[in-house]
C-alpha cells in the first residue's frame, strides 16, 4: 500500500507542476512546427503527410504530430494541446523512476529520486514544451524499465521491449530504440564481466546465452522479429500512403547520417559535460556529491545496473558528432536515481551517516530557494518591466522557507530540511511556469503582431497576400488563416508581385532594403511592424507591406 502511495503523491506532484498554466507561454522556437502540423493534418484529413503553410514538410517521424491529433479534436490545436503529450510523457517518466528505484534500491530511492526529477528545471522545462523530447526520454526509460531487475524476462518482457523500441523510432527516429539497444548490450557485457570475476572460469556460450537473452534466445529473438515487423509496417506505411520516400530518407538523413558524418549542430566532445550540471538545476551540487558517495553503496548488481546506464546513455551521444545540450536529456533520470539512491543512504544508511560533502551541497541546495525568493521580492520593487503582484506574496514565502530549510540542514535535521527545501523549490517552479511565464510574455511580440497582421488581412483576398523570406511557422500557426498563404521563392517574383497594386507582403524587416534596392522604392508601404524581442536588434522582426494603389 504506502508502494502505491508513494507513486500517487509523485503522480499529483508531478501533475500539479507540469500541467497548470501550461498554455500561458506562446509558441515558441520548434514549437510552431508541431501545433502547424497537426492542424494542417486535421484540416487535410491527410495523416502521413506533414505540411507547413501547404508545404511537405518532413523534419521528425509522423508518431509526434499524431501524438497532438487525440487531444486536438474536440478543441482544435492550441498551445495546450500541442504541449499535453510532452507532459505527460514527462509525468509518466516520472514514475518509471520511482519504480526503477524501487526495484533496484527500495521505496525511498524511487520516491526521493522521483522528487528530484519533478524539480528539475530543465525537465520540468521540456516536458511543458511541444516537441519530441520527452517522447523520446519516456521511450528509453520504458524499454530500460522493461528489463531491468529481472534475470529471466518473460516473452511478454521482451515483446514490450521490442515493440516499444519499433514504435519510438517513429517519434524522433531510431534514436531511442538504439540508446536502449546499446545500453542492453553494455549491461550484458558488465554481467558476464561481473559473472567471470565472481565465479572464476565460466563458459563463455552460458554467459551468453543468461545475459544476451534478450537477443540470442528463442523468445527473445522471436520478440525481435515482432519488433521488426511493427517497425516495418511503421516504415512503409507513409511510403504507401504518399507514395514518396522521403519519410524514409529523412530518418537516415536525421538519425544515422547525422551521428556518423555530422552536418549541423556540431560541438565540442567535451559538450555534454558542460551541459549536464545546466539540465541538473537546482540539483548540480548534489548529483556531484551523489557521484562522489557511489563507491560507498552497496556492491551488487544494482549499483552496476545504475553505472552502466549512466555512463553508455553519456557515452552514445558523446560518441555522436551532433551535439545539442538537450540531446542529453534522457540522462537526467539517471542522475536523478543516482541522486536518490545517494540521498536515501545519506538518510537512513548506517554506513553513509553525516558525510561532509553530501551535507555541503544540500545546503547550498537550500540557499537556491532563498536567492529565488529574493530575487522576486527585487523584481517587484525595482524592476517594473518584471513586476507581477504574485512576487510581493510567493517571494516571501518561498525566501522564508528557504532560510529555516538552511537552518534545519544546518542542524542536522536533514529530513524535515530537505522536505521544506523541495518545498520551497516547488513553490518557486510553479510560480515560474505560472506567472513567471506571464512575465516573461510581456517581451514576446509575434503573438501580439500576428493578431494584429490577421486584423489587417481580414476580409483581403488570399491571392493578394503574400510571404517572402519568413521561416517562422508559429506565425503561421497563429494566423490561422482558411488555407496556405502564398510564398514567393526568389527576387524576381517578389519584383512582380508588389508592382501590382494593392498586395500585401509578410517579411522580415531586414529584408526591406533588399526589396527596396532590387524592386524601385517606390512600391511598398509599411503597414505593422514586429516589435523586437528581449536583446534582439531593431529590424530582426517581421512587418507587412501593401504595395501602392497609384503613382
Amino acid at each position: 500500500m504506502a508502494d502505491y502511495a508513494g507513486l500517487a503523491v509523485l503522480m499529483a506532484a508531478a501533475s500539479l507542476l507540469f500541467l497548470p498554466g501550461i498554455s500561458l507561454r506562446s509558441l515558441w522556437g520548434s514549437e510552431g512546427r508541431w501545433a502547424v502540423i497537426a492542424r494542417e493534418m486535421i484540416q487535410t484529413g491527410d495523416y502521413f503527410l506533414p505540411t507547413i503553410n501547404g508545404q511537405v514538410y518532413f523534419d521528425k517521424p509522423l508518431l509526434s504530430y499524431w501524438a497532438i491529433i487525440p487531444f486536438a479534436w474536440l478543441t482544435g490545436v492550441t498551445e495546450t494541446t500541442a504541449r499535453l503529450p510532452g507532459a505527460l510523457a514527462g509525468i509518466a517518466t516520472v514514475g518509471i523512476v520511482y519504480a526503477l528505484g524501487r526495484r533496484l534500491f527500495g521505496r525511498e530511492t524511487g520516491f526521493l529520486g522521483g522528487i528530484v526529477l519533478i524539480t528539475t528545471v530543465m525537465f520540468g522545462f521540456w516536458s511543458r514544451t511541444a516537441s519530441a523530447e520527452l517522447l523520446n526520454v519516456l521511450a528509453i526509460w520504458l524499454m530500460l524499465w522493461v528489463l531491468a531487475g529481472d534475470r529471466r524476462p518473460s516473452f511478454g518482457r521482451y515483446l514490450a521491449f521490442y515493440v516499444v523500441a519499433a514504435v519510438s523510432a517513429f517519434c524522433k527516429g531510431p534514436v531511442a530504440p538504439a540508446v536502449a539497444l546499446m545500453t542492453t548490450a553494455a549491461l550484458s557485457v558488465t554481467e558476464i564481466v561481473a559473472d567471470v570475476r565472481s565465479n572464476g572460469r565460466v563458459r563463455a556460450r552460458v554467459c551468453l546465452a543468461r545475459h544476451f537473452g534478450w537477443i540470442l534466445s528463442l523468445k527473445g529473438s522471436l520478440a525481435a522479429l515482432c519488433g521488426l515487423i511493427v517497425f516495418a509496417l511503421l516504415f512503409f506505411l507513409p511510403v504507401i500512403a504518399t507514395g514518396s520516400w522521403d519519410a524514409a530518407e529523412l530518418m537516415w538523413r536525421e538519425n544515422v547520417t547525422r551521428f556518423f558524418k555530422p552536418f549541423d549542430h556540431v560541438e565540442p566532445f567535451y559538450s555534454y559535460v558542460k551541459h549536464i550540471p545546466v539540465f541538473l538545476l537546482p540539483w548540480s551540487f548534489v548529483a556531484a556529491a551523489s557521484l562522489l558517495s557511489i563507491g560507498g553503496w552497496e556492491a551488487g548488481r544494482s549499483r552496476r545496473w545504475l553505472i552502466c546506464v549512466t555512463v553508455a546513455i553519456f557515452m552514445f551521444f558523446t560518441v555522436s558528432g551532433s551535439r545539442r545540450s538537450y540531446y542529453i536529456l534522457p540522462i537526467v533520470p539517471a542522475f536523478a536515481l543516482i541522486m536518490g539512491r545517494s540521498i536515501a543512504g545519506f538518510l537512513y544508511g548506517a554506513r553513509e551517516k553525516d558525510p561532509v560533502v553530501m551535507k555541503g551541497s544540500l545546503i547550498i541546495t537550500g540557499l537556491l530557494p532563498v536567492l529565488g525568493g529574493g530575487a522576486m521580492i527585487a523584481a517587484y520593487l525595482w524592476f517594473e518591466q518584471y513586476r507581477h503582484i504574485s512576487e510581493i506574496i510567493i517571494g516571501p514565502v518561498v525566501t522564508a522557507a528557504g532560510v529555516f530549510a538552511l537552518m534545519l540542514l544546518y542542524k542536522r535535521k536533514f529530513i524535515p530540511g530537505i522536505i521544506l527545501t523541495v518545498l520551497a523549490l516547488f513553490g518557486l517552479l510553479s510560480w515560474g511556469y505560472t506567472a513567471g511565464s506571464l512575465i516573461g510574455e510581456r517581451e514576446r511580440t509575434l503573438k501580439p503582431f500576428a493578431a494584429g497582421l490577421k486584423s489587417h488581412l481580414e476580409g483581403v483576398d488570399r491571392e493578394k497576400i503574400a510571404m517572402y523570406g519568413v521561416g517562422n511557422s508559429s506565425l503561421i500557426f497563429y494566423l490561422a488563416m482558411p488555407g496556405p498563404v502564398r510564398t514567393i521563392g526568389d527576387m524576381s517574383g517578389v519584383c512582380a508581385y508588389v508592382r501590382r497594386p494593392g498586395n500585401y507582403l509578410v517579411t522580415e524587416d531586414f529584408q526591406a532594403d533588399r526589396i527596396t534596392k532590387a524592386c524601385g522604392p517606390a512600391n511598398m508601404v509599411r503597414v505593422l511592424a514586429q516589435p523586437g524581442e528581449g536583446k534582439k536588434r531593431d529590424r530582426e522582426g517581421l512587418v507587412l507591406f501593401r504595395t501602392r494603389e497609384g503613382p
